[in-house]
């Protein structure tokens, strides 16, 4: 295995040392939705997957929260809305989508509503929906959303990134959290099959201005150039 999966299972197998099964099960999933992954590294990954999940099953049995109190602890704080949005997405959506309805149209926290957007889209809850962010209004269904690993342009844009910045994991791990940040927060839009190139472009400049380095930003570009 490369470096940079050494340090990413090293990553993980720490959280669940200490004791966040959550986080673990959260970067195991990001990490088998890529395109590619070596054999090795995927069995690693499935394994502790299975380690995570059952972890937050034990966890939940102990301590978890009914559907109505993480529905409370939307209109909290934002860490509130954000720990309740991440719980809400292992429910049935169906059962609470006046709640939802209510939360998106309020003008939510934006990453919390991405959450609940992505899982909604995932649940394929035929409902329709409005999210208020920024002044404006989209209006959706939510069985007609893309959630956003399923996103062709998503995966287009992971897999030209790991070509971009194959020589240098830590900007690589960079730039993927950038580019799948960007999508969360275009729901309930989704970036199309051939839309990759946009997510690079924009990822490799938020990269290269936080490194202090603007020839990334020319890397990406010849290899978009290139591609075809």
């Amino acid at each position: 295995m490369n470096n940079y999966y050494n340090e990413i299972i090293a990553e993980i197998k720490e959280e669940l040392k200490q004791d966040h099964p959550a986080e673990a099960l959260y970067m195991i999933r990001k990490e088998l939705s890529m395109p590619y992954i070596p054999p090795e590294a995927e069995e690693i990954l499935r394994l502790l997957k299975r380690d995570a999940v059952y972890h937050m099953s034990e966890r939940r049995t102990e301590h978890e929260e009914t559907t109505a109190s993480l529905l409370k602890k939307l209109h909290r704080s934002p860490a509130d809305q954000l720990s309740a949005a991440s719980a809400l997405g292992s429910r049935n959506l169906r059962d609470c989508t006046e709640e939802i309805r209510e939360y998106l149209a309020g003008d939510p926290l934006p990453e919390a509503a991405a959450l609940i957007i992505d899982a909604l889209a995932e649940q394929e809850v035929p409902d329709e929906f409005t999210l208020s962010r920024d002044g404006l209004e989209y209006t959706f269904w939510a069985d007609a959303v893309t959630p956003v690993m399923k996103s062709g342009g998503l995966r287009e844009a992971l897999a030209l990134l790991d070509r971009i910045f194959e020589k240098e994991p830590a900007l690589l791990e960079m730039a993927r959290q950038v580019t799948v940040h960007k999508a969360y927060m275009y729901l309930p839009l989704s970036y199309e099959k051939g839309e990759g190139d946009i997510l690079v472009r924009s990822a490799a400049e938020e990269v290269a201005e936080a490194m202090q380095r603007p020839e990334l930003a020319a890397m990406a570009e010849a290899v978009l150039e290139g591609k075809g």
